[in-house]
């Protein structure tokens, strides 16, 4: 693929990780629990819901950071960068494009592009590790014994998009990073202006003799 194709290409999954980080953000969803055969309790980053089958969905604010644990917490603040962070990286891409602004040649697109590269290989890896650490705490709970089964806590949707969007960011960021690595620019079309010089000069010559 050509340095276009892959820049497009890189900007269009960091665009989608964008907007699945948001929504992970925003769905109470990261924890699950089973209270009865019909009620879930549902742990978000922001508030704490209870779900029935058959009635409306409850859910409060968290007031207090205590109520909060400590996962949560750090993913709260984590997630919160990644938006922000994957934000600023995509307004770099879109400085540094010379589609965009018609420019045929920046003298700081190549650092431009690079450093949102980084940005959402960073971003990326910090999603992921604030997904993995609540995975791991939910896969404690599971093993755990002491606990009824029940009330064990179960993965939500939060986690399965979360790992999604942080996959997409990391290969936004490689693709991104390949583009002006490895390929090439397309080259400037001035060969026809040389053989149009070229074609002047014993045209004139004739003309002269």
């Amino acid at each position: 693929m050509a340095r276009p194709e892959l820049e497009a290409a890189s900007f269009s999954l960091a665009m989608l990780a964008w907007i699945g980080t948001i929504v992970c953000c925003w769905l109470p969803t990261w924890r699950v629990k089973e209270i009865s055969e019909h009620t879930f309790i549902w742990e978000g980053l922001w508030n704490l819901c209870e779900a029935d089958k058959f009635e409306s969905l409850k859910c409060m604010i968290y007031n207090s950071r205590p109520v909060l644990p400590q996962d949560l917490q750090v993913s709260r603040v984590l997630v919160v960068t990644c938006i922000f962070v994957t934000w600023l990286g995509l307004l770099l891409y879109m400085i540094g494009d010379e589609r965009i602004w018609c420019v045929s040649s920046m003298k700081n697109e190549e650092k431009i592009m690079m450093a949102a590269s980084v940005l959402f290989l960073g971003v990326g890896l910090l999603l992921l590790v604030s997904v993995s650490w609540v995975t791991h705490n939910v896969i404690l709970g599971i093993a755990n014994p002491q606990i009824v089964s029940q009330s064990k806590p179960e993965m939500g949707a939060s986690l399965y998009l979360g790992w999604l969007s942080s996959l997409l960011l990391l290969l936004a960021g490689a693709l991104l990073a390949a583009a002006h690595m490895w390929c090439e620019a397309p080259a400037n079309n001035e060969q026809p202006s040389r053989s149009e010089g070229s074609g002047e000069g014993p045209s004139s010559d004739n003309s002269r003799a």
